[in-house]
């Protein structure tokens, strides 16, 4: 599977986990099946206060794994230094991720799915070409939308960008199976403005990209392949002026209206688990390991503090980047190399936006410090009874003598 930076119009070639081979044509009780693939009928009442059945396995912990990888992709995924929850841009940015491995001329697989901010909205069944909307307020959105009619013509585009690209392949003279991937997408900037992509990659590398208000498609590599694609598709007026329409207006109108709709699901807040342990990583050293779970959104700061200071960075500190779980939250690891013998205190800090100006801290005793500890208690306890032991003889001495001298006495 392929990814797009949107900025850098980057590719990079990744495992396609779960797709069904296909072949060109679609099932045959296709008529049959609604456009949006058995979601929810398109109209005011259509809406439901549970996901899709397609779109369950996203709230049950059972993602699609394609789709698990497609969630991985989208944003940046290391531990960003910073606790803000996301700017209203970044719940305004729709990005649509199609993927097509064409496995020889009469078969090819298929995955997709668009996003809003990081969550999916609507998903391509790989086993059945349809698409399914994930959300109730996505449902209601589209039904009252332009996007209707776009999705309602999805499988003549499907079927369409396929034999193209099975008829440039031949042209150029290709081996199959070859990989494509079209990532395009809309953000919207709080101060009116708007920035819009469509990319398209082939075998882990850039291809061809589109020229927003150009009209124009130029390719990203000098091979045969780019350069034929880019002059098709740019000689063909009816494709660039069917994406200069469909980006100037419906996909803004349906992003702003998602985002007043689903603002609750895009603006939730989920606050972090984290736990800290202990593993040997040599003769003579140990490996703390900060797990931090079940966090939404996901930037995050996770820090190491030795005796209360904060240690930076260095060899013996890493942090691993931001994974999606399957119950769209997030987790990592952050872990810090230190010696058994050391006598210092650990603690990893965690800074989420849904704490406040609070931080989670999770504290990490040294067990060598610790015995050390227990060794100074022992002994000191051990000294009060040696001591505590001669106070009572001694005492016990005198009575006993001073009794015997009274006895005298009398």
């Amino acid at each position: 599977m392929l990814h797009g930076d949107p900025k850098g119009n980057k590719f990079s070639l990744v495992p396609s986990y779960a797709s069904a081979a296909l072949s060109l044509d679609p099932p045959r009780n296709l008529t049959s099946i609604s456009p949006i693939g058995g979601a929810w009928p398109l109209g005011p009442h259509g809406s439901s206060s549970s996901h899709h059945p397609r779109c369950a396995a996203f709230a049950a912990g059972t993602m699609w794994p394609h789709c698990l990888f497609l969630f991985l992709l989208f944003h940046k995924t290391w531990a960003e230094a910073e606790t803000s929850c996301f700017p209203s841009e970044e719940t305004q940015f729709f990005q649509f991720f199609f993927t097509m491995l064409l496995d020889n001329i009469s078969s090819t697989e298929l995955t997709g799915m668009a996003t809003l901010a990081d969550l999916p909205i609507i998903v391509l069944d790989p086993h059945t070409w349809s698409l399914n909307i994930c959300w109730p307020w996505v449902q209601e959105v589209t039904a009252d939308s332009e996007v209707k009619k776009l999705l309602s013509f999805s499988m003549i585009v499907i079927r369409n960008a396929i034999r193209f690209l099975h008829e440039m392949v031949t042209k150029a003279g290709l081996d199959y199976p070859l990989i494509f991937q079209i990532h395009a997408g809309c953000k919207l900037y709080a101060n009116g403005t708007r920035w819009s992509f469509v990319n398209a990659g082939e075998g882990g590398r850039d291809l061809v990209t589109y020229k927003i208000n150009r009209e124009l498609w130029l390719p990203q590599t000098s091979t045969p392949l780019a350069k034929l694609i880019s002059k098709t598709l740019t000689d063909n007026r009816a494709v660039s002026g069917l994406l200069e329409d469909i980006l100037s207006s419906p996909i803004p109108n349906f992003i702003l209206m998602l985002h007043q709709k689903g603002r609750k699901d895009l603006e939730r807040q989920v606050p972090p688990i984290a736990v800290v342990f202990a593993r040997t990583a040599g003769p003579a050293q140990l490996l703390l390991v900060c797990r931090v779970t079940s966090f939404y959104p996901r930037p995050i700061t996770v820090t190491w503090l030795r005796d209360g200071r904060e240690l930076p960075p260095s060899p013996a500190l890493s942090t691993s980047t931001v994974l999606p779980n399957a119950d769209l939250t997030y987790q990592l690891r952050s872990t810090l190399l230190v010696s058994p013998q050391d006598g210092h205190s650990y603690a990893c800090r965690v800074q989420h936006c849904s704490l406040g100006d609070r931080s989670l801290l999770v504290p990490w005793e040294n067990p060598s410090g610790s015995s050390a500890v227990g060794v100074t208690i022992t002994v000191l306890f051990l000294i009060a009874i040696i001591i505590g032991g001669v106070w009572w003889w001694r005492r016990r001495k005198l009575t006993g003598s001073g009794r015997d001298s009274r006895m005298f006495l009398i």
